[in-house]
């Protein structure tokens, strides 16, 4: 039995087994009180500090590789953090006022910032602190004087409070048999980094910290999101045999990945990825997708300045060029005044979650989105591009946007400018109030797409991120359940197809009863894409109807939860604990 087990979000798949490393010096924050003739002096190694970080972020962008060429930008912006007046000029006034050394200011001014962070809604944006988390955590080592962690040791299991692109870049990669931090979330660096070097890894261990010893024996499972620490031998051998079995059957879902979703009786399923940016194509073309069901805009707004039209279009037309001839759908921007990095004036809202973001952003700040549909218009040329439009709750907001693309219409027509004539437009169902018009807006756009995350969040009135009722998010609660079917058969009494993103449709359970209640397309992780296709290929359309029939009927989440573990693991058999499957283990409070 194992010396301790700890639980955390299982962000890239896989078992690794090895020998823990921590990242950085793990040893207690520095808190001391000083005279205020010392301030001056403190100030000044906080300046120095910066400036040490930045040459040495500087050095391991260098070392960065063509093929993660990509991390360059997150480092180039830590950089910036470096040297941030709302970063430095905080904690150099906090050194002033409150007599307190360098690294205790640091630390209150990091917690201060990150807590503004997590509070947004949006997960891409809330994992941005893990940014300004990664350069604090590089200013404090140089504060107290800490050496760095020795990078070049033997293959291990990199164990820290948070990772940074910048950090991985100082390692041997080979060196790295999978990661486990306290921080972090599925659409982290962490979490993008480990799926992009298929490293298994967990992120949000509990406990992890105050737990794992250095040197300790750890077991890390990316499959059902535990640790084990300091595992006897029962538990190694067991681990190994998984580990290998599952490194058999990842090989030959990849080679098959570009067979078609195709369950057993001959109901195709469109299986599209989600794409952060256009970094990710390269994963996208060897995920074996059938088109980009989810293009996430908002990192080009995250850089400083607000992008021109010129930036978005070439960034837009090569995704779309890329991607051709299948179908990439661009969601618009999908942030709040409250998020913009100065990109825009915060809003300091008391409840960003329900306040101006999404749709309600964009039509409030017109420039900002009239910029960004131009450029998606001219990228739509090619006939393979299609609009989503986030956070809708009326049917007014939709009507709203088609008359600014008419007008957009006839600007490009007058400047002469090739663009997208008849592009389509769906909208995101994520807000309770758009799964009860769901058949006006049927009838308004081209397409529907179910956001489960967010539309989750709202159905039960809770943030998944506070542990207190994080238990209430699930997918299986009859609400859920029932939207999602309200959703999908308004779509069709229309003659419109929709989509489901979100987490929901890489979980074998959820899968599975999407499928029975007739989604015409599924959309996930480019790393998901490929277990989503294998899995599809073992189902029966009959079988998954059948399943979704019995959940819709009943009001038993426990009850639907062993039914589906049944009937899949009938069609998968042990390939079931060979997918995410959060859902099936889903525990009570």
């Amino acid at each position: 039995m194992a010396r301790a087990q700890l639980f955390g979000i299982p962000v890239s798949p896989g078992i690794a087994i090895g020998s823990i490393r921590f990242m950085h010096d793990m040893g207690q924050n520095e808190q001391r009180h000083i005279s205020p003739d010392d301030a001056l002096q403190e100030q000044e190694a906080l300046r120095t500090a910066a400036t040490e970080v930045r040459a040495s972020l500087a050095q391991s962008m260098a070392n960065v590789p063509e093929e993660l060429a990509e991390y360059r930008d997150v480092i180039a912006a830590q950089m910036e953090l470096a040297r941030d007046p709302k970063l430095l000029n905080a904690a150099l006034a906090r050194i002033e006022h409150k007599c307190i050394c360098a690294a205790w200011a640091l630390r209150h001014t990091v917690e201060e910032l990150c807590e503004l962070f997590r509070s947004m809604d949006d997960p891409y944006l809330r994992d941005r602190a893990q940014d300004i988390r990664a350069v604090g955590l590089r200013l404090r080592e140089c504060l107290t004087g800490r050496q760095p962690r020795d990078r070049s040791q033997s293959p291990s299991v990199l164990t820290a409070e948070d990772l940074s692109p910048a950090d991985v870049m100082e390692m041997d990669l080979n060196g790295v048999l999978g990661i486990i931090t306290v921080e972090g979330g599925p659409t982290s660096h962490t979490a993008i980094l480990s799926r992009g070097l298929h490293i298994p890894a967990l992120v949000g261990v509990t406990g992890l910290l105050e737990n794992a010893l250095e040197n300790e024996t750890v077991i890390v499972d990316g499959l059902s999101g535990c640790v084990l620490l300091g595992p006897d031998e029962e538990d190694l051998a067991r681990y190994t045999a998984r580990r290998d079995e599952y490194a058999l059957w990842e090989n030959h879902t990849r080679r098959n990945a570009h067979w078609p979703a195709e369950m057993c009786d001959g109901v195709r399923i469109r299986a599209h990825a989600n794409l952060e940016s256009a970094d990710e194509l390269d994963n996208f073309a060897s995920s074996g997708a059938d088109g980009v069901g989810l293009y996430r805009t908002e990192f080009a707004y995250l850089k400083g300045e607000l992008p021109s039209e010129e930036e978005l279009f070439r960034e837009y037309a090569e995704v779309a060029s890329r991607v051709a001839p299948r179908r990439v759908v661009f969601r618009t921007l999908d942030v709040g005044a409250d998020k913009m990095l100065r990109a825009q004036a915060s809003l300091r809202e008391p409840n960003p979650a329900l306040g101006l973001r999404g749709i309600r952003f964009c039509l409030r700040h017109q420039g900002i989105f009239r910029t960004q549909l131009r450029a998606l218009l001219r990228a739509g040329v090619a006939g393979n591009t299609a609009l989503l439009l986030p956070m809708i709750s009326s049917l007014g907001e939709v009507q709203a946007v088609r008359r600014i693309l008419r007008e957009l219409h006839e600007e490009l027509l007058a400047q002469n400018l090739p663009h997208a004539t008849n592009i389509s437009l769906g909208v995101m169902v994520e807000t309770p109030a758009a799964v009860m018009i769901c058949d006006a807006l049927a009838r308004e756009c081209d397409f529907l797409s179910i956001g489960t995350n967010d539309l989750i969040h709202y159905l039960m009135a809770i943030d998944r991120n506070n542990r207190h009722v994080s238990y209430l998010h699930d997918p299986l609660h009859p609400a859920v359940m029932r939207s999602l079917k309200r959703t999908i058969d308004a779509a069709h009494r229309e003659g419109i197809g929709v989509s489901v993103c979100g987490e929901l449709a890489a979980d074998p359970c959820g899968l599975a009863i999407l499928l029975g209640m007739g989604v015409d397309a599924l959309s996930a992780a480019p790393c998901s894409v490929p277990g989503i296709k294998h899995m599809i290929r073992q189902l029966n359309a009959v079988t998954c109807q059948e399943l979704a029939h019995s959940i819709l009927m009943s009001t038993d989440v426990r009850a639907c939860r062993h039914m589906a573990y049944e009937k899949l693991h009938q069609s998968l058999g042990p390939e079931l604990a060979f997918h995410t499957n959060s859902l099936l283990h889903q525990g009570q409070p």
